[in-house]
This record gives C-alpha cells, structure tokens and sequence, in this order.
C-alpha cells in the first residue's frame, strides 16, 4: 500500500472517530510525541493533551468532520499531507454552519508499519 492510500485509510479513521465523539481514539493515531497546532491557540504536545483538545471541540458541539487529501510526498519513514476539511459548528439558535479550511500534517511511519500523525496543523478560511 502506498502511503497515499495508508494516510488515505487513516484519514477516514480519524473522520469516523471524531463523528462518533471518540476523542481517545483518536488520540491513539498520533506519535507518543505529537503536537498539534490549532487555529488561535497555543502548541499541543502529547497523546493527553491532543485527546483533550479533541474532546473540547467534540463537547462544543463541532461535528461533521470531512478530510480530503490533495496531495501527499513521501520521503523515507515521513510523509507530508495537504488537504481540505469541512465541519459543522453550532451557530445562532439551532442552525448548524458549515466551515472549510486546509490543513498540513507530517506524518511518520511507525516501527509498527502504521502511520501516525505527528505534527498537525490547520486553518479555517475566511
């Protein structure tokens, strides 16, 4: 499988965990040492710290997470990803509105053979 097509699978994994509010799991497909870089917030390090973010926004009602990869370049046990992403936020009374943003990820080939996330970073356009 090449990594387009592993980081491809993963990215479905990570849209289904995040709809169904499973922010552990979602945790487990970073590094030990991943940090996430969100819009307007400081650096996060670690599985911990990744699974609480996550579960914020999962509990501040944002949903509806959809990934599209455009382009991924592989080099060695790395790979970088480029794509788009839409979710749903909680707007005025019991609308829903829809965001769309891009965002980059590096990812690392584990000992393992998985792919993991291990520096995310994204955001939302205007």
């Amino acid at each position: 499988m090449t990594a387009r097509s592993a980081i491809e699978v993963v990215g479905a994994a990570f849209c289904e965990l995040y709809n169904s509010g499973n922010a552990a799991g979602l945790a487990g497909l970073y590094t030990e040492d991943a940090a996430l870089m969100p819009p307007d917030a400081p650096r996060l390090e670690g599985r911990e710290a990744i699974q609480q973010y996550w579960q914020g926004l999962i509990d501040a009602g944002v949903g509806d997470v959809s990934l599209n990869t455009f382009e991924v370049e592989e080099a060695g046990d790395s790979a970088v990803e480029m794509g788009a992403l839409t979710a749903t936020v909680p707007g005025e009374g019991d609308v829903r509105v829809t965001v769309a943003g891009k965002y980059v990820v590096l990812w690392r080939h584990d000992g393992d053979g998985s792919w993991r996330l291990h520096r995310d970073i994204w955001n939302f356009d205007a």
